[in-house]
């Protein structure tokens, strides 16, 4: 294998691979075919991870092989991988073995926790992450090369890291970046002209960067246009955002999940309630609170086409609401992190599912975007953006914060309020929904 060879072929090999990818949602006459498909790869990924050295103990410790590995549910058998766990097998894999892996792509994420993480994709990997992508705008409608895209400044919409290649310079001619990133924060207005001027098919960037346009628009009274498709990234959908983009921005919202670390996993198309879950690509599996299987519970992600460096059960510490179909998983729900809490002093917390619960059936509040912050054990410092055409007084929406959110927190914290004209990012680019600043 020549990883060098690879890294060149890397745009063919992502459209060999976007041709065997599912385009479309499942009927039910294609479930026994995916699962068959998706039976097979997570069985021969075990094989694959076999013959890692930091797999091989997982194996022994479990005292499994990989004849025991032949399904989706098959995984539950196999310890999760922590975001901690996969962080130091990476550095110990960039620092041991440069030489072996100066092929390879090195994607970071922005370390929200504080502390970033490098995932290693080999070419291959990489291509098939960008396939997949690709996969999850067709299913939506879009075709690449005919239709315009416009995006935030990143390396998902090429194979090569963001740096283009000659063929792909004539091939992505209908890709255009935004002029906002993470370090060079462009105003509102000059981002609405941009995606007026260009009008593309679909778009997508961080959802807050969507909000605060979207926002913007409406304050000014100004013309915004509505992509056939766009979608807001990196950050999970509340639902106070997705009004205020479906408003603005028409119904053309697709809601992407997924991470860094294992690509897009599950997409829930514009009009439809649940999200589909890209069988062929991964599976989802479900654990409660005891670590048992579940439909209802933390999330735990394996990408079945990383097999150089394989990313098996990992977790991903959001909490989903699911069922089961034809041996196939289905979302209805994503209910948030799990690390995104309120502590309270007697070691319990209030998770923001609680909270989105309660912030969901609040829209009659005129709130276009929340963020709760813990200072203490007894009080919230809440930020608030008012929706422009608002006819509520601030005080009125505070008071009436104040008595919906006090008996979810257990009558244990004071509010305090600050009304803003957007909320800004972290400076990873990302808005977390819940702070806490209490260890």
């Amino acid at each position: 294998m020549s990883y060098a060879t690879d890294k060149k072929m890397e745009n063919l090999l992502m459209m060999q691979m976007l041709t065997g990818l599912e385009k479309k949602p499942p009927k039910a006459k294609d479930f026994k075919r995916i699962k068959e498909k998706q039976d097979r790869l997570v069985h021969e990924l075990m094989v694959r991870a076999y013959d890692i050295p930091f797999y091989r103990k997982r194996f022994e410790a479990t005292n499994t092989t990989p004849a025991d590995y032949n399904t989706a549910a098959d995984l539950y058998k196999f310890p999760i991988l922590t975001k901690e766990e996969l962080r130091d097998w990476m550095d110990e894999e960039l620092e041991g073995n440069a030489e072996k892996y100066k092929d390879w792509h090195v994607n970071p994420t922005s370390g929200s926790t504080g502390i970033p993480l490098r995932t290693l994709f080999s070419p291959r990997e990489n291509a098939a992450v960008h396939a997949n992508w690709l996969r999850v705008l067709m299913m939506g409608g879009f075709v690449p090369g005919v239709h315009k895209n416009l995006h935030r400044p990143n390396s998902l919409h090429t194979t090569t890291g963001g740096k283009k290649s000659l063929t792909q310079k004539l091939i992505d001619t209908r890709w255009k970046e935004m002029s906002d990133s993470i370090k060079n924060r462009i105003p509102s207005e000059q981002l609405l002209k941009e995606i007026n001027d260009y009008q593309p098919y679909f778009l997508y960037t961080h959802k807050n960067v969507l909000v605060r346009v979207a926002k913007y628009a409406k304050e000014h009274n100004l013309p915004l246009w509505q992509p056939k498709l766009y979608a807001p990234i990196s950050e999970m959908l509340d639902h106070q955002s997705e009004q205020l983009l479906l408003e603005m921005f028409g119904p053309g919202l697709l809601n992407a999940y997924g991470l860094s670390e294992v690509g897009s996993c599950a997409t829930r198309l514009p009009g439809s309630k649940e999200f589909v879950v890209n069988n062929d690509t991964h599976v989802i599996n479900i654990y409660d609170d005891d670590g048992k299987p579940a439909d209802s519970g933390m999330a735990v992600v394996t990408p079945l086409f990383k097999t150089d460096l394989p990313i098996i059960n990992y977790t991903t510490r959001d909490r989903m609401v699911t069922y089961q179909k034809g041996g196939l998983r289905f979302i209805t729900s994503l209910l948030g992190r799990m690390n995104d809490v309120i502590h309270h002093k007697d070691g319990s917390v209030t998770e923001w599912g609680n909270i989105e619960i309660v912030v969901n059936y609040s829209t009659n509040l005129d709130i276009v975007q929340s963020r709760f912050i813990q200072e203490s054990y007894d009080l919230i410092h809440i930020q608030l953006v008012k929706d422009p055409a608002s006819q509520l007084t601030n005080e009125e929406i505070e008071a009436c914060y104040t008595e919906k959110f006090a008996p979810v927190l257990n009558n244990e914290f004071r509010f305090e309020y600050e009304w803003m004209d957007e909320i800004p990012a972290d400076p990873n680019g990302k808005l977390r929904m819940i702070v806490s600043k209490v260890k």
